[in-house]
């Protein structure tokens, strides 16, 4: 059973910068202050001329910041010169010229100096940092816009650095390295990926709470994303437990959505078959007797999350056809046979489901059941070597010994194996058929005529189409791919093959 997915969510839009005034040597203070007072002096009064200047410059971009550089540099010449004698005022004001210079880390430094030597800037600092971030922010987001993914994740990082009290930054960096983690080949580059993004998430998560300057709305989504994009990754990392938990912080936000009930029974099922695994592998003991009581809690929560989820009356027939899957997994056939039934009722013609369906009957040991569905099966998907042996099974546990018999015979005679057949929208009025191919005992070259049908809800022939292949070497696997073009309803398919 796959995790289901949600779209991720970001806050790709540009933001407006907080107002502010920076005081001079006198201030007013509405609390007992502590540290060093801020004063004036020609460093400050420089930085303080040199930046109105560039203000009033802004339309030569790099006059600006040659003007920025000069009182810049004043000031850091001040705080060479007076290493025992700090200005509060000088550090204040050289984090702003560092981050109008887009030098981030060195503002962040300057605005943690100038707050330690003065506890009454805390509240400037904070609004200089804020609009620091909304500097960089909104030049991430337009990278982004522009596909510059490298230099927008930079920019967001700038951000982060600077002002930590709002976690869009970190959400952003955690869709980038996600989506990178579905774009390469290596392993280990593919985790290293997730590792990063999962690291984002969690930071963006710890950043929530003291997100200020959000509405209680906008921390809502932004903890729903975060949440579930985090237990996504987890889930892809391995990390099944920790999943389950971000999936239980998504759903305090969204009890009820089917995405994360079915997933988090996903992820608590991997963990306790995880558990039981290691668990088998070790010598009888304490230890050993641990994580088995472990798995069978974790498959006890899974097994809740299902309960759940059938007795829910808003459900797909993905929905019932996932339900099933995870139901297998933890053992529970005759609750497995039920999901797959619903969702065949929803999607009478639904491939998988149906074959899922057998799975789930001969696991359950009900035969009677399994000739019926195992005999549509091999009429609508002829050429399925696991069609045909679980039909053959049925017989042979119903102790029909020829008809076992005889659909042995016509499987030893099969001439290619057809599996994975599936149907898809393409695009407006276009389906696409995948499957894959393996040539059993045909000569290479040899032309198979794959004669489609098209059905229904109410199992009429709506379409028919024939496509036709040619067999390569025996033992290798063929993907194969036809699209049709077909105005109609369309919800399942059968075929017939014809080797010329």
């Amino acid at each position: 059973m796959n995790e289901r997915r949600l779209a991720i969510l970001t806050f790709g839009v540009v933001i407006g910068l907080a107002i502010l005034a920076l005081p001079g040597t006198a201030q007013a203070q509405d609390e007992e202050c502590v540290g060093t007072e801020p004063s004036g002096g020609r460093a400050v009064s420089s930085a303080e001329l040199y930046h109105d200047r560039a203000r009033r410059n802004a339309g030569d971009p790099e006059d600006q910041r040659r003007l920025w550089q000069q009182g810049l540099e004043e000031l850091e010449r001040d705080m060479n010169e007076n290493p025992d004698d700090p200005n509060p005022r000088v550090f204040l004001w050289a984090g702003r010229l560092y981050a109008e210079l887009d030098r981030y880390k060195e503002a962040d430094a300057a605005w943690d100096r100038a707050a330690e030597l003065w506890s009454c800037y805390e509240a400037r600092v904070d609004t200089l940092r804020f609009n620091a971030w909304v500097k960089s922010y909104n030049t991430a987001v337009r990278y982004s816009s522009a596909q510059e993914t490298e230099k927008a994740a930079e920019a967001y990082r700038d951000a982060w650095t600077v002002y930590k009290k709002n976690p869009q930054p970190m959400l952003q960096l955690g869709s980038i390295y996600a989506r990178k983690a579905t774009e390469v080949e290596s392993d280990s580059l593919r985790t290293a990926l997730q590792d990063t993004a999962i690291a984002y998430y969690e930071q963006a998560v710890e950043a929530i709470d003291d997100a200020v300057r959000l509405s209680d709305e906008e921390k809502s989504v932004a903890l729903r994303a975060a949440t579930f994009n985090l237990a996504q990754l987890l889930a892809m990392d391995d990390r099944f437990e920790e999943a389950a938990q971000a999936y239980d912080a998504f759903l305090d936000f969204e009890p009820g959505n089917v995405d994360a009930v079915s997933n988090a029974a996903v992820v608590l099922t991997r963990a306790a078959r995880q558990e039981a695994r290691e668990a088998a592998e070790m010598e009888a003991g304490p230890e050993k007797q641990a994580k088995l009581e472990k798995a069978d809690s974790l498959r006890n929560m899974a097994v809740q999350y299902y309960s759940d989820l059938l007795a829910r009356e808003d459900l797909d027939a993905d929905d019932y056809h996932n339900i099933g899957i995870g139901l297998i997994q933890i053992g529970l056939y005759e609750e497995a046979t039920d999901a797959f039934s619903t969702a065949l009722d929803l999607a009478p013609y639904r491939a998988n489901s149906l074959e899922q369906l057998g799975v789930s009957l001969f696991r359950s040991g009900n035969f009677d059941s399994l000739v019926v569905v195992a005999r549509k099966l091999v009429k609508r998907y002829p050429n399925n070597m696991n069609n045909l042996a679980m039909l053959a099974n049925a017989y042979r546990e119903l102790e029909e010994v020829d008809s076992a018999l005889v659909v042995l015979e016509r499987r030893e005679e099969n001439p290619f194996d057809f599996v994975d057949v599936r149907m898809e929208p393409a695009e407006a009025g276009t389906y696409k058929v995948t499957g894959k191919i393996i040539n059993l005992k045909l000569e290479p070259g040899t032309p198979i005529e794959l004669n489609f049908h098209f059905y229904d809800d109410l199992g009429e022939v709506v379409q028919s189409e024939t496509f036709t292949v040619e067999a390569i070497e025996q033992g290798i696997v063929h993907p194969v791919e036809f699209e049709f073009q077909s105005d109609a309803f369309i919800s399942g398919f059968g075929y017939e093959s014809i080797v010329t």
